[in-house]
């Protein structure tokens, strides 16, 4: 995988490493309620693994999978149906991702060109349009509301990430103070920001990040070392993503209202949430005891 592929990929890939080394991968912080869902498991056909990146509403889906050989590519999920995504061949054989839909139906993204340089992507209204954020080298999409403001990142030869808020045409950069990296991965409507930031490879703070610019550190109690980020926030204030217990486990969370429930797929080595829309259902990946990866979909218990 190349250093232009997107963070949470990355991160991913350090999950796949965590629940390797570790040798108990189901025990659950005290801290953290366990929350009750039915689960629906999705793979795309023929593909080794399969990633959710996000979820709408009316239970669309988009992420990537990856068929051996072969970088990731972007697809979505409609109707009980996969389709992989290439809009005017402009994704090829390139590694690529897909995030959303939102209420509008918008998709977003990231993509490789051939000489491995990173770009993001905005789909709507069946028109697709490249991003990329001005004098930087590589830039994603990790967010669009349905007001069309853009929670988005960019990196340089340093290989540093700095979240970015693209709003009514202007873009305003922000990091963590003290941060190393800042990686924003969701937006609500009403603009609010999550994602993640750290200070050394490997430990992992979530961030949250107000309409109104002021930044917070949003971690799981009791987390180990792994860490916690934060990947999705619905309208009513939601927050989804994972945390690493203190054996090494992977273990997703759904935060509501100040309080963490633990979400796991049954059976998984490790569970990612790494979205939530605003009726609180929840969309990921986890991982299986031969390391492969699988999407999911977790429907709240009424």
């Amino acid at each position: 995988m190349s250093n232009s592929n997107l963070a949470r990929c990355a991160i991913a890939s350090v999950l796949l490493a965590a629940v390797a080394s570790s040798a108990a991968a189901a025990s659950v912080t005290e801290a953290n309620a366990v929350a009750a869902y039915t689960y629906q498991t999705l793979d795309y056909p023929g593909a080794t693994d399969t990633i959710i990146w996000g979820i709408g509403d009316f239970g669309e889906l988009a992420g990537q999978y990856n068929l051996s050989g072969h970088p990731g590519h972007a697809m979505t999920y409609r109707n009980g149906h996969f389709t992989s995504l290439d809009p005017n061949g402009l994704f090829g054989d390139n590694f690529s991702a897909a995030g959303g839909p939102n209420d509008l139906g918008t998709l977003f993204g990231g993509y490789n060109d051939a000489a491995q340089r990173a770009h993001g992507f905005v789909i709507q209204f069946g028109r697709t349009q490249t991003v990329d954020f001005a004098g930087h080298l590589n830039s994603n999409v990790d967010g669009v509301n349905d007001f069309g403001a853009m929670a988005g990142v960019y990196w340089d030869t340093d290989k540093i990430y700095h979240g970015i808020l693209r709003q009514n045409g202007h873009d305003v950069p922000f990091d963590m103070p003290g941060a190393r990296d800042t990686y924003p991965l969701g937006i609500s409507g009403s603009g609010e920001i999550v994602g993640y930031w750290d200070t050394a490879a490997g430990s992992l703070h979530g961030f949250y990040r107000s309409a109104a610019g002021l930044m917070l550190t949003l971690d799981v109690p009791n987390a180990g070392v792994g860490g916690t980020a934060a990947f999705g926030i619905n309208d009513v204030g939601q927050v989804s993503g994972y945390f690493a217990a203190a054996n090494g486990s992977i273990h997703g969370f759904v935060q509501t209202r100040g309080q963490y429930a633990t979400l796991d797929v049954p059976g998984a080595l490790a569970t990612i949430a790494t979205a939530i829309n605003n009726f609180g259902v929840v969309a990921g990946e986890y991982v299986d005891t031969s390391g492969h990866r699988h999407g999911f979909v977790a429907t709240p218990a009424r």
